[in-house]
């Protein structure tokens, strides 16, 4: 399972499954508000 973020988009590689695995823990991090170009930038500057 790959994630990769840029300045604008977020790119998941993997089988289906692990993908809505991977989007639901970031779902349960971020909340339920967050945009996703707001959730980008606080994954970028790490």
């Amino acid at each position: 399972m790959k994630s990769y973020f840029s300045s604008n988009r977020v790119t998941a590689q993997g089988k289906g499954w692990q993908v809505r695995i991977l989007l639901s823990q970031w779902k349960k991090k971020a909340g339920c508000d967050t945009k996703v170009k707001d959730f980008i930038e606080l994954n970028i500057t790490k």
